[in-house]
């Protein structure tokens, strides 16, 4: 899944602050140590499968890097990891995930805008399609009666 949610904010920015700020490669350790991910479940138990979900969850957090190539990544078998390139500072600088999540969030709602403008147009045009053969029918009346008026106005002038 390479789409983020509100709550991977976080996460997904402190990736980018610490490839900043250390000049070195992140990886999902350093997530467990600063709490970005968590080993306990609510309650404070330990998981099971601790090393499967934190890399589960890191490697995820990495697709989503690596979706908008702000980071370079890295999915080796035995390491993934995480390491600042050209656009990470400017993406950084732009407001990171928080900035992109909430410019997501308007165009989704443009998206919807359009789609029920697009949807209102076209039950428009329907309609517009319904209704053209009695307007067809109409505008041929009014010809008909214009010519007819056009006629009288012609024969009462030759006569008189």
């Amino acid at each position: 899944m390479k789409d983020f949610n509100k709550s991977d904010i976080p996460a997904l920015d402190f990736i980018i602050d610490q490839c900043l700020k250390t000049g070195f490669s992140v990886n999902a350790n350093d997530l467990v140590d600063s709490g970005h991910i968590k080993l306990t479940d609510e309650k404070g138990y330990s998981s099971l499968t601790t090393e499967f979900d934190v890399t589960q969850e890191f490697t995820r957090y990495l697709g989503i890097l690596d979706k908008y190539k702000v980071c370079e990544c890295s999915f080796a078998e035995d390491a993934e990891f995480a390491s600042s390139n050209s656009r990470t500072f400017n993406f950084q600088k732009q407001g990171g995930f928080k900035a992109l999540y909430k410019d997501l969030k308007e165009q989704r709602k443009r998206d919807k805008l359009d789609f029920k403008k697009t949807k209102t147009d076209l039950k428009l045009a329907k309609k517009t399609l319904n209704e053209f053969p009695r307007t067809k029918f109409l505008a041929w009346g009014g010809f008909i009666i214009g010519v007819l008026l056009l006629l009288k106005e012609l024969y009462i002038a030759i006569y008189k």
